[in-house]
């Protein structure tokens, strides 16, 4: 079967060229990879969007080819122009950090908000992230909100537990602990270590849920188990409260927080449909 794709991708079949380049890459076989780079090509130079973004993303990591981020932003515009939102994603970061290209602000914050309109989580997580410490635009507490929320629906795992944390605190939303644990517990749930913290701090102190120490601990040794060292610490208290010790340190019950800056955009399967 493989070779039959490979007599069509050598035939010039755009669609068997990527779908042969997709299978390399999905391949733990050393130089599967760089083998892919051809096809891609091929297939890129024929306009095919998803071929643009995987060869730009390919330039961007150094993956099978040497890195070269003019190679990385040419490709990611060719297919950003075509519509494809991770291609848009990541030109808007190589713009925010001139890498390849001069460093532009406003064209990133462009190239984001067409990302975001077809609900890329990682670009609107990277809006919010904008607005939340003014980069390129005034800084409005309201609006990161708006967009961690966008983000957290659209499944973002970091824009989940910051947004519980802006519900703790009321940053740019109000006040509401219960809000903060169903965002917590959701992150949580997929393993996101603060977010096990701070769903083990409410669960503590009572704060959005009834308290329960032993929820407590759970959470705290998931996120522990992770080598966060806050949550190891809670545990020590826990431990010592036990035995009727009290430890001399400072209090941590203040949720964390945790921006990662800007995320990028994932290497993508060929999309259902694309190959017939």
């Amino acid at each position: 079967m493989l070779g039959a794709l490979r007599r069509l991708a050598i035939a010039g079949s755009v669609l068997a060229q990527c779908r042969l380049a997709d299978r390399l890459l999905s391949s733990s076989r050393p130089g599967a990879v760089r083998a892919a780079i051809p096809w891609l090509r091929l297939a890129a130079e024929q306009g095919d969007l998803w071929a643009q973004y995987q060869l730009g993303l390919s330039y961007d990591e150094g993956q099978g080819v040497r890195r070269n981020y003019v190679e990385a932003a040419r490709w990611y515009a060719a297919s950003a122009a075509q519509g494809f939102d991770s291609a848009q994603l990541n030109l808007g970061i190589l713009y925010a950090n001139g890498l390849g290209v001069s460093k532009n602000l406003q064209k990133a914050i462009q190239l984001y908000r067409l990302a975001a309109r077809q609900k890329n989580r990682n670009a609107a997580y990277n809006l919010a992230s904008y607005y939340e410490i003014g980069r390129g635009m005034p800084r409005d507490q309201r609006l990161a909100a708006r967009w961690y929320r966008k983000a957290a629906l659209w499944g973002q795992i970091e824009a989940q537990r910051i947004l519980g944390y802006h519900c703790f605190e009321g940053i740019g939303v109000r006040k509401n602990a219960q809000e903060a644990v169903k965002w917590y517990r959701r992150a949580a749930k997929r393993g996101d270590d603060i977010a096990q913290f701070n769903l083990g701090l409410c669960y503590k102190y009572g704060d959005g849920v009834n308290q329960n120490k032993r929820r407590a601990a759970f959470w705290f040794r998931k996120s522990a188990a992770q080598g966060y060292w806050k949550a190891k610490r809670q545990l020590q208290r826990i431990a010592s409260e036990s035995r009727g010790q009290v430890l001399q340190s400072h209090r941590l019950r203040a949720p964390e927080i945790q921006n990662l800056g800007e995320i990028r955009g994932n290497p993508y399967r060929v999309p259902k449909g694309h190959v017939g």
